[in-house]
């Protein structure tokens, strides 16, 4: 009885995982992407410190 429960469990995360990834693939909005940069500069006083800046 045991061994049922556990392969019935695994069969349904199986066809759930296969049924969101099919969604995910069926489903072509396209999104803009953002890229994240980061500047890196050093101060002629102060060699051990960076200051990141984030643009959106």
């Amino acid at each position: 009885m045991r061994n049922n429960i556990l392969g019935g469990l695994v069969i349904f995360m199986v066809v759930l995982t296969c049924l969101l990834m099919l969604d995910d693939i069926s489903n072509t909005q396209e999104e803009p992407v953002s890229e994240e940069t980061a500047h890196i500069e050093q101060s002629a006083e102060q060699t051990d410190l960076a200051v990141i800046e984030e643009e959106e």
